[in-house]
């Protein structure tokens, strides 16, 4: 910190200071008899701060000094309002670190909870057929080796708006769901520790409908790809992805931190699942929820900058 000269009142010391934080340089002032003496807190802004300084003596009084005063006070609320989230969040994460995964991360949760019933349903009893009549986008009759359903989705038209979410739960074989829970647990808990549970539960409706909706009109002909044949959480563990990574890339702020390695493994997934090498697979949910992920996560930021500017402004 160095002293960079002195100013004869304290409302010049407090206006120059306040054109000084929105210059985004860092000063203290505190009083000596009848002067202000003004200290820059970085000595590689000191330069530029005694330029500043003489500007200001010459004419204090000029609109740019007066205007300094709103953004500055717009400035210090901002870091008010983020100093209080931080310690909000470090609060809760310090006074629910010990209480079980259930308590802190419920709809996480309850996702995993939920599809592990089902699949225990669809691959250990009688409830096969009943289940995924319920659960499927859409119903569907099973005639020999003939499956047939209605493309223009008539079950939802018809009130079972729960369709456009709940072929979510399903899985079919048992790495199909360690996968999609594991996954579940890694993004789904970081996010709902980070921004709650509503937000989190939010963004699955939002991440799950489109996905379904693509892979049952695009999936492919064959009942296992398209149609109401599909299910399980990828969809929606690629959204949430696609959202913590623009959040990790775009957002320093946001505390979220996605892994180089993870994207590697993710994408590189994500393209090996095309090829069809590994089996029938969603691959038009991977796709459209992590589109859609990807989108959220970078009009959230948009959103959040345009904010800080028009408060700044």
């Amino acid at each position: 910190m160095r002293k960079i000269g002195t100013l004869p009142s304290e409302q010049q010391a407090k206006l120059f200071e306040d054109f000084l934080l929105t210059e985004e340089i860092g000063a203290n002032i505190d009083t000596s008899g009848d002067e202000w003496n003004i200290w820059i807190l970085d000595e590689d802004q000191v330069e530029q701060a005694k330029q500043e300084l003489a500007a200001f003596t010459e004419d204090p009084g000029a609109e740019k000094y007066q205007a300094a005063t709103r953004q500055a006070e717009a400035i210090r609320d901002e870091r008010i309002a983020q100093a209080r989230a931080a310690v909000k969040r470090q609060v809760k994460v310090r006074d629910t670190w010990n209480q079980p995964f259930t308590s802190r991360c419920p709809v996480t949760s309850l996702l995993i909870g939920i599809s592990v019933v089902v699949y225990l349903l669809l691959n250990f009893s009688e409830w096969n057929i009943p289940v995924r009549q319920a659960l499927s986008i859409c119903s569907f009759q099973v005639s020999g080796d003939m499956i047939r359903y209605d493309t223009r989705l008539l079950d939802i038209r018809q009130g079972e708006i729960w369709r456009l979410i709940t072929p979510i739960f399903m899985h079919f074989n048992f790495l199909h769901i360690l996968f999609d829970c594991f996954m579940t647990y890694q993004l789904g808990g970081a996010i709902e520790i980070n921004r709650g549970s509503t937000k989190l539960a939010l963004m699955v409706v939002l991440l799950a409908i489109p996905s379904n909706l693509a892979q049952f009109y695009w999936g492919g002909a064959h009942f296992s790809y398209g149609g109401p044949g599909f299910g399980g959480l990828s969809g929606v563990v690629y959204g949430l992805f696609g959202y913590m990574w623009m959040k990790s890339q775009y957002d320093p702020q946001s505390s979220f931190y996605v892994p180089p390695n993870m994207v590697i493994i993710l994408m590189a997934w994500f393209f090996i699942c095309m090829t069809g090498a590994v089996g029938n697979i969603a691959n038009m949910a991977h796709a459209f929820g992590l589109i859609t992920g990807i989108v959220i996560g970078l009009a959230s930021t948009w959103w959040r900058e345009a904010g800080k500017s028009n408060r700044t402004g």
